[in-house]
């Protein structure tokens, strides 16, 4: 890749890549600075952020802006899809209340029907596998 043109073309349909991944409101920018390398940066708003600023971050450097590219790339289809993702949050968030729940002292017949659905969660999580049709 040597022109502007050609990395435009390379980098402008990750946003679209990242957003079918359930990404919200992804930035994708390529920089060089003098005495460095070329570094390719994602950036999206974090799943239940209340202010603009609140994102998640991903950079990716290398010696050619082709390498960085491919290695954005990579990063953004290793990426789980969009509905995975929800069900990784929501595990995650049902996770820090039943652990609240348990610093709190709250009575275990309200923290046992958490705990359990958060096994049954994790379980088909790891059992789950996508048909070809869905892969």
């Amino acid at each position: 890749m040597t022109t502007i043109d050609e990395i435009y073309a390379a980098i402008n349909p990750m946003p679209a890549m990242l957003s079918a991944k359930g990404k919200v409101g992804p930035v994708v920018s390529l920089s060089i600075e003098a005495n460095a390398r070329i570094m390719l940066h994602l950036r999206w708003t974090k799943s239940g952020a209340r202010n603009d600023w609140d994102c998640d971050y991903q950079s990716f450097i290398a010696e050619t802006a082709d390498k960085a590219i491919e290695k954005a790339t990579g990063f953004i289809v290793a990426l789980p899809d969009a509905g995975t993702a929800r069900l990784h949050d929501f595990m995650g968030q049902l996770g820090k209340v039943i652990d609240a729940g348990r610093d709190l002292g709250i009575d275990v017949d309200y923290l046992n029907p958490l705990t359990d659905t958060m096994k049954r969660l994790a379980e088909n999580v790891i059992t789950h596998q996508p048909s070809d049709a869905a892969a």
